[in-house]
């Protein structure tokens, strides 16, 4: 069966094109876009899955950073883990990229990505005993809030992840402090339940599968503090996790081995073949 028509065989899934892999990828991996039913929207995602490999695949779940069309998912990033042996998902978040309803930066539209988890274990080439998740920047936040809530989540990786949105609004510019407005819907003070909700360093007791947290010293956009901060706060709760900070490295951690250290993660930590083993 294609990676196609095991998709429209999901529920929730609404409709599927295949699509050419980007260059460096043909014929290396499968590539398909997707439209799912989330909360009663329309959301958009890229999956992908090696060629070369027949047997049952472990789930990487990907979290996109940005906001809005601002940094939309690449099927580059899908493409990148599917060619390392897993087979990987990530969604837009609701409203956009042709989607409907309006993001929330960290709020409902986290269902998206748990989801996204239903749709996975529900194709046939995946393992059952639960899925990794890595997210990059808001992709952080998101990866942060999924593994307080989803036992399935077998172990993540958070690279220049949020962490801690109050120290983010008052550190960012003001057309930042505008995206919390308009999307979070006010500023710290007006709403300190709906940043708190959004900032892991206030719970990281509920986070439950291990952690790889990647974050560069010279990050402008997410302060490494925040990274320190989440290390601090689940070493004091005895959560199994790792800190990689690289010295001098901005937010995109382009040329560093974060991603070579994300897959190593995944692999230490194996994901069954059976549901609840």
């Amino acid at each position: 069966m294609s990676m196609k028509e095991a998709l429209e065989n999901c529920t929730k899934v609404l409709h599927v094109e295949e699509q050419t892999p980007p260059e460096g990828y043909e014929g290396k991996v499968n590539l398909v876009k997707f439209c799912y039913e989330s909360d009663g929207c329309q959301v958009y995602g890229y999956a992908a899955e090696p060629t070369t490999m027949e047997e049952k695949l472990p789930v990487v779940i990907f979290n996109r950073g940005g906001n809005r069309e601002f940094s939309l998912l690449q099927p580059e990033v899908i493409c990148r883990y599917a060619g390392q042996g897993f087979l990987a998902l990530g969604s837009q978040y609701r409203g956009n990229g042709g989607g409907t309803g309006q993001e929330q930066f960290g709020g409902e539209d986290v269902n998206d990505v748990l989801h996204l988890i239903d749709i996975a274990l529900q194709l046939p080439r995946a393992k059952k005993g639960g899925v990794y998740m890595a997210g990059h920047s808001r992709g952080g936040m998101m990866t942060y809030r999924c593994c307080a809530i989803d036992k399935r989540i077998v172990a993540a990786a958070v690279s220049s992840g949020v962490a801690d949105c109050v120290d983010m609004y008052h550190k960012r510019e003001d057309e930042m402090k505008q995206v919390f407005h308009e999307l979070v819907g006010g500023t710290p003070e007006q709403l300190p339940e709906e940043y708190k909700k959004r900032s892991a360093v206030c719970w990281a007791d509920k986070i439950m599968p291990p952690i790889l947290i990647s974050h560069g010293t010279a990050d402008w956009r997410v302060d490494v503090c925040q990274a320190k901060e989440m290390d601090s706060k689940l070493e004091q709760y005895g959560k199994e996790h790792r800190l990689d900070l690289y010295e001098g490295f901005g937010h995109p951690l382009k040329g560093t081995g974060f991603f070579k250290n994300n897959v190593a993660w995944f692999k230490e930590h194996p994901i069954s073949d059976e549901a609840n083993a």
